[in-house]
């Protein structure tokens, strides 16, 4: 006997099976959309937060710089007085800033330091003066004296090593960057920052006796002991050097102090002003070397 129903389940087992499969589709098509749109609003916000901090970054390379064409002016005052006696100054700016702005600038006297590129004369002989300063400054922070040998030899145009190996890879020009240091032979990093403060590749080799520390005082003239250094210091903090004669006032420096006067000065001309600015989690610093009559020596932002 023939029943009508015999292919009824078949049949309504495929019809169940399709739309099965179009509920998966359905849903497979949705999870794909679902993820797409989920990846394009990540897209959006890594856009807009990458739009916002590419705005701020902006902001802040500028409100650094303003702060440099603020220290400018700090500069100009200084040129017009016979003595400078600032060795550091930091200056916060906040007042009437956007909210969340913040800028830090920092004055540094480079006449307060001993420079390296004053070992060797621009006809390429050697500054016996300079070199003897700088090995009696390396002896007073506790590293090797013959490492100035090796600053010597990086500068003068020869090729003649003043010890071993010191002309292998010597630049033998003056130090463009205060950084080369650290290509010296057994250069090391505790070596370098130790001797950092100390010294500069800028300005006219003139040690401000109003600025400079006690390290650098003393490496001045194989004359001065640490005691008659800190005598300098001890006299100034009672009013400033107005002319560099007055350091013959100073209780040891009679005869000293006429030595030493073609190599000092009371007047700095040449500041590393650092300006750094913040709006809100944002950094961006500006750095350049100044003299007082506004050249720009070096100039460096990251």
């Amino acid at each position: 006997m023939i029943h009508s129903y015999s292919d009824s389940p078949n049949q309504n087992g495929t019809i169940n099976n399709s739309k099965g499969s179009v509920l998966i589709v359905t849903l497979l098509i949705i999870t794909i959309l679902t993820a797409l749109v989920t990846d394009f609003v990540y897209d959006v916000y890594i856009d807009t937060s990458a739009l916002s901090n590419w705005s701020k970054a902006q902001q802040a390379t500028m409100a650094a710089r303003s702060g440099l064409v603020f220290s400018s002016n700090y500069l100009s005052e200084i040129e017009k007085e016979t003595y400078t006696d600032i060795h550091n100054l930091e200056v916060p700016l906040n007042l009437g800033m956007p909210a969340g702005t913040f800028i830090l600038i920092k004055v540094e006297d480079e006449n307060a330091k001993f420079n390296i590129n004053s070992l060797i004369y621009e006809n390429g002989r050697t500054n016996e003066k300079a070199l003897s300063s700088l090995k009696k400054l390396l002896e007073y922070l506790n590293i090797n004296p013959e490492l100035a040998l090796y600053i010597a030899d990086w500068i003068d145009p020869d090729s003649e090593p003043r010890a071993p190996g010191s002309e292998d890879i010597a630049k033998n020009s003056a130090f463009w960057n205060i950084d080369e240091l650290k290509i010296l032979p057994d250069m090391k990093i505790e070596t370098y920052n130790t001797l950092r403060p100390h010294i500069t590749i800028f300005g006219d080799s003139m040690i401000n006796i109003n600025t400079a520390g006690q390290e650098v005082l003393s490496s001045i003239s194989n004359e001065i002991t640490e005691t008659m250094a800190l005598q300098i210091i001890e006299y100034r903090s009672s009013g400033p050097f107005e002319n560099k004669t007055a350091l013959q006032n100073v209780p040891g420096f009679e005869s000293a102090g006429i030595s030493v006067l073609d190599r000092v000065t009371v007047k700095s001309s040449g500041f590393r002003i650092t300006s750094k600015a913040i709006i809100n989690d944002i950094t961006r610093s500006v750095e350049s070397i100044v003299q007082t009559s506004g050249k720009i020596l070096q100039w460096r932002e990251w």
